[in-house]
């Protein structure tokens, strides 16, 4: 599935995808959206024992912040006992942060501090990772040059999730979430 925004998913593009694409397929069941869309419910419950549970994590507009990303997601999937998915999440983690920084111009808030805020999300056992920037540009996956030093992230979080996209949040901005399953 290639990335795109998450209204595109559900509303799907004409002789684009067909109703047994993965696509369509992911936004049938995208319990996620909502939540990214107009704010993180309060999920979290007894570990061990819960159908749903989530994370919201704010994170200072550096690019330290992607080991951060990185350690949180890991402690996280530990903890959900979700560490198979550990080396392909870890990558698409960084991948997301890297882009929100490099590419997001993060927004100044209310309080006047930089915006961006890393987001776990799991139901059963699908996981949802997604990063919130203060950017309304919504991400475009290219193809990617090999011989170039940057632009191949949205073809590696592609290649590592099951599936991507993007939300534009109730108070601006945007969260661009990946799958995995």
């Amino acid at each position: 599935m290639t990335g795109h925004s998450a209204q595109e998913s559900v509303r799907g593009a004409p002789g684009r995808e067909s109703a047994s694409s993965p696509t369509l397929d992911v936004a049938a069941r995208a319990w996620w959206l909502p939540a990214l869309r107009n704010g993180m419910p309060c999920w979290s419950s007894c570990s061990g024992t819960a159908s749903h549970d989530s994370l919201l994590w704010s994170l200072d507009p550096d690019y330290g912040a992607v080991k951060i990303a990185r350690d949180l997601t890991m402690a996280t999937l530990r903890d959900w006992g979700m560490a198979r998915y550990a080396g392909d999440v870890e990558l698409v983690v960084s991948e997301l942060v890297t882009n929100a920084l490099r590419h997001a111009g993060v927004r100044l808030d209310g309080a006047g501090e930089s915006v961006i805020q890393l987001s776990a999300m799991r139901r059963g056992m699908e996981l949802i990772c997604a990063v919130r920037d203060g950017s309304d540009r919504l991400p475009i996956r290219r193809e990617p040059d090999f011989m170039a030093e940057t632009g191949r992230g949205l073809h590696l979080v592609s290649c590592f999730s099951r599936g991507w996209g993007a939300v534009p949040t109730a108070v601006g901005g945007k969260f661009v979430w990946a799958l995995f399953s």
